[in-house]
């Protein structure tokens, strides 16, 4: 049996919480802030009906649930990695396929599909509204 087998038959335990921000430059903002190495996961959720782009921020203590942060992104870029900046002039983010000296640079990983906790989660908050 593999991993995902096993992962696929038993339900999710893992306390997690979904935060959904405003934009992409929300998440590229609290991936910035974040004191680990953020890696940005993609992939198009079944359960939206949208392209989804998060991250993991840090539990911030035991007693405090694994946050996944993410937003809808409409866009239909295709590159490796998520290039974000921010100076005196201003925030700026692009899509590239390689890193940039002099910005924060993010590995974009892309999913072949929807990850069962995510969607799981989306059911459970959809039957609370």
């Amino acid at each position: 049996m593999s991993l995902m087998d096993s992962e696929d038959k038993e339900e999710c335990q893992w306390e997690l919480e979904l935060l959904e921000v405003n934009s992409l430059l929300d998440l590229l903002r609290l991936a910035a802030a974040s004191s680990s190495i953020a890696v940005l996961i993609e992939f198009w959720s079944n359960s939206l009906n949208e392209r989804v782009i998060g991250t993991f921020a840090n539990n911030y203590g035991a007693a405090k649930p694994d946050m996944f942060s993410y937003t809808i992104y409409k866009g239909n870029e295709t590159r490796s990695f998520l290039i974000y900046k921010a100076d005196e002039g201003g925030e700026q983010f692009n899509f590239s396929d390689f890193l940039s000296a002099g910005s924060m640079t993010f590995p974009l990983i892309k999913l072949s599909r929807e990850p069962k906790w995510f969607s799981e989660r989306i059911k459970s908050y959809e039957g609370r509204k």
